[in-house]
């Protein structure tokens, strides 16, 4: 069965002429779900109407809660079809690719996405200002989520049942943009559909889009990358461990070598402390200026710089053990 969301919010003179045109193409068993956001212009009863004496009709009045992705996730939960649907409701969607939609996922796809941005969709008769707007906000948005879409951005699209449950728990239903939420949560692997999409203008009411919603998206984009980021991470943990690993391998294993006679002949190690401890206090410095770099069976080479003062020059000495005076490195 085909679960259509309808979420709403002030579209009372739009959404009986959208369920009309739904049920002209509609042939399949099918609900549609209207979830509205307590609408001042009482939306919500005028579904009820179109709810009664037809079962396939469901309302939901949210009262205390508002937002288009949280409604869908609302929707999406109360739904019974294997299929699940969200568009539209002030007629800015064409009735007519819900059936487009349906047949990709039945065809295989797991989402099906109505797009403005493939050969045979436009964005209608928006003014300039609003393409820009939402070419630049499309164009933020395509690279964070591993599944890719050319209109992450839609508000028009098609999802198993199946696959959008488990992640559904995940989710962080919070603006508008819904499906870009979960293009972010769904495997890579999964099989996407695209039907081309023809923005209509709407015929009642006024467009929801203000500058706090673009906020949220922009918070969204924010959150949704650093989960990409987080993926990645976990994703790539143990080529990471290794690259890592190696360098710190490489940059410090030399230096464990020529030091390795420190830990494994106690000899060695009680006469190359004798000889520091000699040579620092015939000199005065001090011990924290001075930095062992190679140790050997006779000797003992270090580097001595008096720190903290900006201007002094590392300077390399050996140490022999039977005659503790610092003489300079011969390499």
């Amino acid at each position: 069965m085909l679960s259509i969301v309808l979420p709403t919010y002030n579209e009372a003179q739009n959404l009986p002429e959208l369920i009309r045109r739904l049920k002209a193409v509609l042939a399949m068993p099918h609900e549609l779900i209207i979830v509205d956001d307590d609408s001042p212009d009482r939306t919500w009863e005028v579904a009820q109407h179109l709810a009664h004496g037809d079962s396939s009709i469901r309302v939901l009045r949210r009262i205390g809660r508002r937002g288009l992705s949280s409604a869908v996730v609302e929707g999406f939960a109360m739904a019974y079809g294997d299929i699940l649907v969200v568009m539209d409701s002030d007629l800015q969607h064409d009735p007519q690719l819900v059936l487009d939609l349906a047949k990709a996922i039945e065809g295989g796809a797991t989402i099906a996405v109505a797009s403005r941005y493939i050969a045979g969709g436009s964005v209608g008769e928006w003014v300039r200002g609003r393409r820009i707007l939402s070419k630049t906000a499309t164009y933020l948005a395509h690279a964070l989520p591993p599944v890719k879409s050319t209109d992450p951005m839609s508000g028009f699209f098609a999802i198993r049942a199946a696959a959008y449950h488990p992640l559904a728990p995940h989710l962080h239903p919070t603006g508008f943009k819904i499906l870009l939420e979960v293009l972010a949560h769904l495997p890579r692997s999964i099989v996407i559909a695209e039907v081309p999409l023809k923005f209509s203008m709407r015929l009642h009411g006024e467009s929801k889009l203000s500058l706090f919603i673009e906020m949220q998206f922009l918070l969204q984009l924010m959150r949704i990358a650093l989960l990409r980021l987080r993926s990645l991470l976990v994703h790539f943990q143990a080529p990471i461990f290794w690259v890592i690993a190696l360098v710190l391998l490489f940059t410090f294993g030399w230096r464990a070598w020529h030091l390795r006679l420190l830990y494994s002949d106690a000899t060695v190690r009680h006469s190359a402390e004798v000889a520091l401890k000699t040579v620092t206090d015939k000199q005065g410095w001090l011990m924290s200026d001075v930095i062992i770099q190679n140790v050997q069976t006779d000797r003992v080479e270090i580097l001595h710089q008096v720190h903290k003062r900006g201007v002094d020059p590392a300077r390399c000495f050996q140490i022999f053990y039977v005659a503790p005076n610092p003489s300079p490195c011969t390499h």
